[in-house]
């Protein structure tokens, strides 16, 4: 990522520090692996301010760093980058007690304060981490510029989203509704399409179509098929294919989809797979038509830099209270899975619309590990969401479980669930590997103006 440098100087405190501090700032953005943008100056009265504001005009970033070496001036700070509109980390560089003369002493700590009040005041969201004040060169530094720059990605992936409903919400599972127009007030358009749609495009896509076979060749290979399954495979291709037509043309962020029953009876397989493959290539995907908890994936996903998935809240473990099966048929990204995944029938619609007319679903159990996860809806006018953390634990379901699979450990869960149900949270929750807790916490609060239930 590309994070712009903004130095904010008093000249009444030590000047040697300012030019110190941008090496070092400038080094250290360096050795996290992103690109800093260095500006000519730093910036200590409104003249300069401007002069940054036109220096960030020439800068394609993804951020602003400001960076406070001594007291720094806040009313600067504020004419330069209270347009700027993407995300802003405010770093104040850390006092040595053996530098408190008057030649060395910062009092960025309370610089720092006074420039975030201002901010505040004017309603100009920016960042603060903990802890308030860092060695640049520092563990905590790097620690910071990783959870900004997940922050950036969410912020700045999470503008003017297009969401894309192909098919009504499945009619049983009320608890998938949501508001669309409430969507509207955050910047989230939803585009509603018909099956009907899907399915005369997937009649278009003739057998030896080239996308098709490129796309059923990588089918094969994505998981380990039952034996003659070579026509489902295609079929299966032609369904991929399709939906991604519909992605393109459409000029979609993400999809969801209405995964039963129609598309078993009229393609005589389950869309999981295809969903997989989607999340696999970070394109955001779900089903039974769950658009929030999708744009709760997309969020994941831009946190983590890696695929999200959606899962059930589907079964107690045992007498472990703690702990509980998250599950679904199988639309998980493929890499989120041990090795050992396999497409199966889909048992369900088996003994609905006989064996053979569900196949697709891809089973296998869920790493163990860390994760962040979300669980979000809409309630009157208002895009809200639970976000804590949990873990994949190496614990083993019955080798008869059908699905996708694992079992989560989370502190506190019993009062957990029952907040949760509390606030009416839906059977539905999404993850991604990893701690983004903060910043999609920081993220909702600070820029995106989603309503978050923390525990």
């Amino acid at each position: 990522m590309k994070f712009a440098l903004f130095i904010s100087n008093r000249t009444t405190f030590p000047q040697q520090l300012v030019a110190e501090a941008i090496n070092e700032i400038a080094d250290a953005v360096k050795k996290s692996g992103h690109t800093p943008l260095i500006p000519p100056e730093g910036v200590a009265d409104d003249a300069g301010a401007l002069r940054y504001a036109e220096f960030l005009k020439t800068q394609d970033c993804d951020g602003v760093i400001a960076v406070f070496p001594n007291f720094g001036d806040e009313s600067s700070c504020l004419t330069a980058l209270r347009d700027f509109g993407k995300p802003i980390l405010f770093t104040a560089c850390s006092d040595r007690l053996d530098a408190m003369d008057a030649a060395r002493r910062r009092d960025a700590f309370c610089g720092k304060i006074s420039a975030v009040n201002l901010f505040r005041q004017c309603r100009i969201p920016c960042t603060v981490l903990e802890p308030h004040t860092i060695e640049p060169s520092g563990a905590d530094f790097q620690d910071n510029l990783k959870t900004f720059a997940a922050v950036c990605r969410v912020v700045n992936g999470m503008k003017n989203l297009r969401t894309g409903s192909i098919g009504a919400r499945c009619t049983p599972f009320k608890t998938v509704r949501f508001d669309e127009t409430a969507l509207e007030k955050y910047h989230i358009t939803n585009e509603a399409f018909d099956l009907s749609e899907l399915f005369a495009l997937i009649k278009t896509l003739a057998d030896n179509n080239e996308r098709v076979l490129a796309k059923a060749e990588f089918i094969k290979n994505y998981s380990r098929w039952p034996v003659n399954t070579a026509p489902v495979q295609l079929r299966m291709a032609k369904l991929a294919v399709a939906v991604e037509t519909m992605i393109e043309k459409y000029r979609l962020d993400l999809v969801t989809l209405r995964c039963w029953t129609e598309l078993e009876e009229e393609l005589k397989l389950s869309p999981c797979m295809v969903l997989s493959m989607l999340n696999d290539r970070r394109i955001t995907a779900n089903c039974e038509v769950d658009t929030v908890n999708a744009i709760g994936m997309h969020a994941l996903a831009l946190a983590a830099d890696a695929p999200a998935a959606c899962l059930d809240w589907n079964n107690n473990y045992g007498n472990e209270l703690n702990k509980c099966v998250l599950f679904h048929c199988g639309p998980t990204a493929a890499s989120l899975m041990k090795p050992s995944a396999k497409i199966v029938d889909h048992p369900m619609f088996a003994r609905v619309l006989g064996c053979g007319n569900g196949l697709g679903c891809n089973e296998g159990r869920m790493k163990p590990g860390d994760f962040t996860w979300l669980s979000g809806m809409t309630r009157e006018g208002k895009l809200i969401f639970a976000l804590d953390k949990g873990k994949f634990t190496e614990d083993e379901l019955p080798s008869e479980f059908f699905g996708c699979g694992g079992v989560a450990e989370f502190e506190n869960f019993q009062k957990k669930l029952r907040t949760m149900l509390r606030h009416g949270f839906p059977h539905h929750m999404s993850l991604s590997y990893g701690d983004s807790f903060t910043a999609l916490e920081e993220a909702f609060y600070s820029y995106l103006g989603y309503e978050t239930i923390t525990f």
